[in-house]
């Protein structure tokens, strides 16, 4: 078992060279994810198209104009009497042609086209907000991503320093064996022992391999990179602020909490483009048509006639009054929905900021704690392991102190990475990630 865990391991080591270590730092790691983030240039495509139905709706202030263009064949016509007998085949031109000229513009229509204007330009803010909370939401996955990643390298720093440890208890052992003071039992479970270090070591190995894959792709460098993190991101001292500031932080900047302002807005801006269906639309055209041959002339003479004109049009919707009530319900209702959204928004933020703030002091409180007990777990191995060389102790006792140590090493490295997360955590719901 041990020869083919050392062939893994020695495979393992040969890969590790045939690939490239990719040292990355946190600022690196969020342009290059804001850069390549499929989810972001989706984000960008629909903000893209937020502008452009903006400058349509902009559009609709200018007036229509259109151009029309008839020419065609006229068949012989024929004449018949009362009795269907045929009369005669009037002379008349085989070709017409129609050309038409209308300009168009609109002077009422109830405040619809502003209303629209208005209403196209709120969606763009709220595209662009959109766009924001997407950026902060990437780069807590890729910090998320990034501490397991150091997490992995501590843990694999400690495993092989527990492992170097484990080979020399596990030589002084074997001469313990040789001159007769300890049983092959003991022997047999130091291999264990190591064996169970080694496998843990492969594992997290590959866990490297598979999260720097990982973030390869969404950073759009090489998939062969081995990602080495900042090594003293993890010591980075970081200042906390209390509760409430976060709190009152994430109702000026939380992107959602902004959105919800923004769909209030416009629910109140529909409320008017419903208002003002009911309300009469006035306009102003101009045109000109040529015409050949002359209309409503008999016998039909082939000549051409122009003709323009100025009008002034009111039109109005008599049906709409059939839904009014309806149509101006839903969107007062629709009014009340949103502003009941933002309270729960802002609910939202205050749970999501205590919870992390909580998270945040009790990792905190971790590292406080684990700092300790690994001094503590340290001096309790090496009492425990002079101890058992002194035929003081049992060997279960000398592998639970290692195992305690490791254990405690491990979870300082935990703590570290929470704490760092969680104050990210606190970044993002309070709008400043």
């Amino acid at each position: 078992m041990k020869y083919k865990i050392a062939y893994l391991i020695i495979l393992f080591t040969y890969l590790v060279k045939a690939q490239n270590n990719y040292y990355l730092g946190v600022e690196e790691l969020f342009n290059l994810g804001i850069e390549h983030s499929t989810q972001l240039k989706a984000s960008h495509i629909k903000n893209s198209i937020s502008i452009e139905k903006e400058a349509l709706t902009e559009i609709e202030q200018l007036p229509s104009i259109s151009f029309t263009a008839t020419n065609g064949y006229v068949g012989k016509a024929s004449i018949y009497d009362k009795n269907f007998s045929f009369a005669e085949h009037p002379d008349i031109p085989n070709w017409k042609q129609n050309y038409g000229l209308e300009l168009k513009q609109t002077i009422y229509q109830g405040g619809k086209i502003k209303n629209n204007i208005k209403s196209a330009y709120i969606s763009r803010q709220i595209s662009e907000l959109s766009l924001e909370k997407d950026v902060s939401d990437i780069k807590l996955v890729l910090i998320n991503n990034y501490l397991e990643l150091f997490r992995l390298y501590k843990q694999k720093d400690v495993l092989l320093k527990n492992i170097e440890e484990a080979k020399k208890r596990l030589n002084n052992i074997k001469n313990l064996k040789k001159e007769g003071i300890v049983t092959n039992n003991d022997v047999l479970r130091s291999q264990i022992d190591v064996s169970n270090y080694e496998l843990s070591l492969k594992e997290t190995q590959d866990n490297i391999i598979i999260i720097s894959q990982q973030l390869d792709i969404v950073l759009g460098i090489e998939e062969k990179n081995i990602i080495v993190p900042d090594t003293l991101f993890l010591e980075k001292k970081i200042f906390v602020e209390n509760e409430d500031y976060y709190v009152q932080q994430g109702y000026e900047k939380y992107p959602e909490l902004r959105i919800s302002d923004y769909n209030i807005e416009k629910a109140k801006v529909d409320e008017k483009i419903a208002k003002s269906k009911y309300l009469p639309n006035l306009f102003l055209s101009a045109g000109n048509n040529l015409v050949r041959p002359l209309p409503n002339t008999s016998p039909v003479q082939d000549l051409y006639i122009n003709s323009w004109g100025i009008n002034l049009g009111l039109s109005y919707e008599i049906s709409s009054w059939f839904d009014h009530r309806h149509t101006l319900n839903e969107a007062k209702y629709n009014i009340n929905l949103q502003e009941n959204l933002k309270e729960q928004t802002r609910e939202n933020i205050r749970m999501k900021v205590k919870s992390a703030y909580i998270k945040n002091k009790e990792a905190m409180d971790r590292i406080e704690v684990l700092t300790k007990t690994i001094q503590q777990a340290k001096e309790n191995y090496r009492i425990t392991n002079n101890k058992y060389f002194n035929q003081l102790s049992i060997l279960t006792d000398l592998l639970d102190a290692s195992a305690v140590q490791l254990n405690a090493e491990l979870q300082l490295t935990t703590a570290k990475a929470n704490f760092i997360y969680t104050y990210y955590l606190l970044l993002q719901a309070s709008g400043n990630l």
